[in-house]
């Protein structure tokens, strides 16, 4: 016979990994913790530059093919991924910790009530983060998550922020200052040359707890009711079936783009989906997978002049030195992330914060014109020297979907992005690409910036540029929203993260968003999963 737990969490990823750590510190509340992937065991997963090797790993990615095309006569070559194993994306992302804008948690509390905006989110990333700055007003110096900034540094990097200040960005030492705008270091979670995960951070240091069990390689199928309360999960192992019972709750972690999956298995969806699939139906939730909104991104090489860049560092001898040096030091090109430099920007009239996230590096990947949608591009840089500028739209107004294609928990499920179906994305696109273009006339770099590869100097107007994007650009790998955090009957979750209609399940992870982030979700996951934290232990 199956133990019965008192809470069972679903993904020990970024969120789910900190709500395991938090709610099992009280020895009386048995907790379980399941995950589809494995033990996160790999080396590449510690070595910051080990993503390029980790990205299309079937082991620790899951792969989602977007079958949605784009426009009519464009092919379907886009693919979003997700990190599968402890710790989730946080063990494959490129580790950059943002934050966001404070305005953003403010639009939080708005749309999905009470208890989210700034002042309460700023007092949990206080709580999480041991940023090496240490901490201040806005900053945390004593949590368990270690926060670095500017670890590798050359001297194009410091005139890359130098073009900043010529744009007219302040450069700042902390760019997750509540204001973003701005240019400098990217913040990373990053300690010591080694990749900090949400499962390095909050899992690892507290496996042995007696009242904790982690079992990987298990598919969370459905939730189980019974009498419209969450009694149980149904997973499979293998060919095995098992249902582990709660006496609790239940917490769905799985990611913006499986905990609808499953919600919608489970019988909590929109009707006309659960009939056309003949799902019994739990609940009728007309917004669980719908209302996505994402991060989409579009990233400029170009042939670097008057200096090598840092191409020559990830290939051949020049690999070998980079290894060597961080086999002894634990610094260098690879004890890093993608980009080390970060700006916020506005590049629409009228924004009232940054509306673009620029990535600057003295690198370029090799990469086709007619290359897939592919959203991370580091497998191969190019022989010649390189440098890249990669600009993200941060507010696109466009939704997308997640809908199950059976009830087979095995298919993936489809995914339509429904990329810039509205005029305001349209526009703000084109101006985010000219953004970036002006940035690299500034006179402090202008003279090393060759050639633009992609899309290329051809391509100069609006319909041009559009076309442009529509074909290379690439998911920010941010989404949110599927199970959104509402005040109205439509939201899927109220703002206790409780699933509307039925007792005993929440939702805490990027799905619960009701409003994008201005910036990476990583960090905000994680404050997610410690906000859950709180409103479980409130009411254990």
């Amino acid at each position: 016979m199956q133990k019965s737990y008192d809470y069972i969490i679903v993904g020990a990823g970024s969120s789910g990994s900190v709500i395991a750590n938090r709610i099992s510190a009280d020895p009386k509340n048995e907790v379980l913790l399941l995950e589809a992937g494995r033990v996160d065991n790999h080396p590449y997963i510690t070595i910051p530059k080990g993503i390029s090797k980790l990205i299309k790993h079937p082991t620790y990615t899951w792969t989602f093919p977007i079958i949605q095309k784009r426009r009519p006569d464009l092919p379907s070559k886009e693919i979003w991924i997700r990190g599968k194993g402890l710790g989730g994306s946080s063990s494959i992302n490129g580790m950059i910790y943002s934050r966001g804008h404070a305005q953003d948690y403010e639009e939080w509390n708005t749309l999905g009530g009470p208890g989210w905006g700034w002042e309460e989110m700023k007092r949990v990333y206080c709580e999480m983060e041991q940023h090496e700055l240490g901490s201040n007003g806005h900053r945390g110096g004593h949590g368990p998550l270690s926060i670095s900034s500017g670890k590798f540094r050359y001297p194009l990097a410091e005139r890359m922020i130098k073009a900043g200040e010529e744009f007219g960005l302040e450069a700042k030492e902390d760019l997750n200052h509540p204001s973003l705008e701005g240019i400098g270091y990217y913040n990373h979670t990053i300690k010591n040359g080694r990749r900090m995960s949400a499962a390095k951070v909050f899992l690892h240091p507290v496996m042995n707890r007696p009242n904790l069990t982690v079992i990987t390689g298990i598919h969370a199928n459905k939730v189980v009711f019974k009498d419209r309360t969450a009694a149980g999960i149904e997973c499979s192992k293998g060919e095995k079936e098992i249902v582990f019972t709660c006496k609790k709750e239940i917490i769905l972690s799985a990611g913006a783009l499986l905990s609808p999956k499953i919600l919608q298995l489970s019988g909590i969806g929109p009707k006309e989906l659960l009939d056309s699939l003949e799902i019994g139906i739990v609940q009728e939730s007309p917004d669980v997978g719908k209302r996505m909104r994402e991060h989409l991104g579009f990233s400029m090489p170009h042939k670097l002049k008057k200096t090598r860049g840092l191409n020559h560092r990830f290939r051949g001898l020049g690999l070998v030195r980079s290894l060597l040096q961080y086999y002894f030091s634990r610094k260098g090109p690879l004890a890093t992330g993608p980009f080390e430099i970060g700006a916020f920007v506005r590049s629409m009239p009228g924004a009232n914060r940054p509306d673009t996230q620029l990535y600057l590096g003295a690198f370029s990947y090799a990469r086709s014109r007619s290359s897939d949608n592919f959203p991370v591009q580091l497998s191969h840089t190019d022989s010649a020297p390189g440098i890249t500028i990669y600009g993200q739209l941060l507010n696109l107004t466009s939704e997308g979907e997640v809908r199950i294609q059976s009830k087979d928990p095995r298919e993936a499920p489809a995914i339509s992005p429904n990329w810039l179906k509205t005029a305001y994305d349209k526009e703000a696109m084109v101006e985010m690409v000219r953004t970036m273009r002006r940035f690299v006339k500034q006179e402090a770099i202008s003279e090393y910036f060759g050639e633009e590869l992609i899309p290329g100097d051809q391509c100069q107007t609006d319909s041009e540029i559009l076309d442009a994007v529509l074909r290379l650009s690439t998911s920010g790998l941010h989404a949110t929203g599927t199970c959104r955090m509402g005040r109205d009957p439509k939201s899927v979750v109220d703002n206790q993260l409780q699933v509307r209609g039925v007792r005993g399940l929440r939702v805490a992870d990027c799905s619960i968003m009701p409003a994008l982030i201005s910036g990476n979700t990583n960090g905000p996951a994680m404050a997610v999963g410690w906000r859950a934290s709180d409103l479980i232990l409130k009411t254990a």
